[in-house]
């Protein structure tokens, strides 16, 4: 008579990525709450930390140590279950969806500014809509963020004079430079 094993389903390991609070609760409600997040390949997530993962060698087991403080868990896919990521991959992973952060509050802001000519509005809307905790990320950092890419940006590109420029006297924001 054969015996019969029962089937285990090995265990997918978690990752750690460590990331401010206000992005953390940015990426649990843009990329979903199920944490550790599954990565699929195809995604940007998934390309993102693909580039930063390291094989290693067959039956090497290194248990890495939970950062402190806020992280964003996620898993790799079965076809990288023979990778790993390091501490440093970690935080530049962290460094860089701190960076998409920024992007997507940027875009958020202008889109906002565009149709309501208030950038404080725009800034709490953005705070609201991801419920991000003023405790977590304070609206004069959020602000300021919003500033230096307005300030450095748009001025050389031109676009500075199209939300802020002639015939928009009408801005609501204390926070508008003159042109």
């Amino acid at each position: 008579m054969r015996k019969s094993y029962p089937f285990f389903v090995s265990k997918q390991p978690t990752f750690a990525i460590p990331v401010r609070p206000h992005v953390r609760q940015y990426l649990l409600l843009w990329f979903g709450m199920q944490q550790p997040h599954p990565l699929h390949q195809n995604t940007f997530l998934g390309r993102l930390v693909r580039m930063k993962v390291e094989k290693h060698p067959f039956r090497q087991l290194h248990r890495e140590q939970k950062p402190e403080g806020p992280v964003y868990e996620l898993t790799l896919p079965t076809a990288l279950k023979h990778y790993t990521i390091t501490p440093e991959a970690a935080k530049q992973i962290g460094e860089t969806l701190d960076k998409l952060f920024q992007e997507k509050m940027i875009s958020f802001v202008m889109g906002h500014v565009v149709a309501s000519q208030n950038e404080r509005a725009a800034l709490r809307a953005f705070c609201k809509y991801y419920d991000i905790d003023p405790s977590e990320a304070d609206l004069e950092m959020l602000r300021k963020l919003y500033r230096d890419y307005k300030d450095k940006v748009l001025r050389e590109n031109g676009q500075q004079r199209m939300l802020y420029g002639e015939g928009r006297e009408d801005l609501l924001s204390d926070f508008a430079l003159s042109a």
